[in-house]
């Protein structure tokens, strides 16, 4: 059906080039998906209230303990071994070393989300998981928003079947100014820019290794990724929505962004 539209709207270039490519549309337009207005950066004492009711254990001694949160559907599109491992492998670094503690919190519910909590309870009978807390959650819209904006680093598992599309968790996280580690895909590189805003990881060995490097002490790297992640959250859906469907609808004279394809949408 696309063939026969005026005008085909995609979530990535990677998708807007497929299409194109295949002669399945004419003219095409990338509408990036952007934070809705509720995920915003926090104050300090903002985190502090949420913390201190979410959970107290992190706020007591804040220097030399890591928030990281991940959310998923709990499902095949993402293999969340690979984050598992990973903290198993930072968790033994953190005993030879001066690395923070890391309370992992994922939220989300799904089919294997039972098979997982099997996998967690093994690396912690093992002691696999000394300095690590790891907190499977289900949030309101409201909790998650603050939880997004209370944490240290993102991460998203998200593996493209198809690898065009982009996962929305990522666009969530920067929309309250939160660096992520993503794994790596061929579009995923459109919206995480390794080493600006976020990180790129390929296996658990080497998601291991960013944990470590972030969080080691004397490090300015997070920060850095922080300050990338804040630019992002200054474009939101109505600014990409008026900028790139606004010249198709006639509502916005300004030159439309993304554009590709044949003729004009303007």
């Amino acid at each position: 059906m696309a063939r026969f539209s005026f005008c085909d709207f995609t979530v990535s270039d990677a998708m807007n080039n497929y299409l194109i490519k295949e002669s399945y549309s004419r003219h095409c337009l990338t509408l990036y998906d952007r934070p809705p207005t509720h995920f915003q950066p926090l104050s300090e004492a903002q985190k502090r209230k949420f913390l201190e009711r979410f959970d107290p254990s992190i706020t007591k001694d804040r220097q030399n303990t890591k928030l990281i949160v991940s959310s998923t559907s709990w499902t095949l599109d993402e293999d969340f071994s690979i984050l598992l491992d990973a903290l198993a492998v930072y968790s033994n670094e953190a005993e030879r070393t001066n690395l923070p503690s890391i309370v992992a919190v994922i939220t989300g519910k799904g089919p294997l989300k039972g098979y997982y909590l099997e996998k967690i309870l093994q690396l912690k009978q093992e002691e696999k998981l000394k300095n690590v807390v790891i907190r499977t959650e289900w949030l309101s819209n409201e909790d998650y928003a603050l939880l997004l904006g209370s944490a240290d680093l993102g991460v998203s598992l998200h593996k493209s079947s198809s690898g065009l599309d982009l996962p929305m968790k990522v666009v969530d996280m920067f929309g309250t100014g939160l660096p992520v580690t993503g794994y790596q895909y061929e579009a995923i590189s459109e919206l995480i820019e390794d080493g600006v805003n976020g990180r790129l990881f390929s296996d658990s060995n080497d998601l291991a290794a960013q944990l470590e490097e972030v969080f080691q002490g004397g490090s300015s790297k997070l920060e850095v990724l922080r300050k990338g992640a804040m630019k992002e959250n200054r474009y939101r859906w109505d600014d990409e929505w008026d900028d790139v469907a606004g010249g198709v609808f006639g509502f916005n004279t300004r030159e439309t962004k993304h554009s590709k394809g044949e003729g004009n949408a303007t």
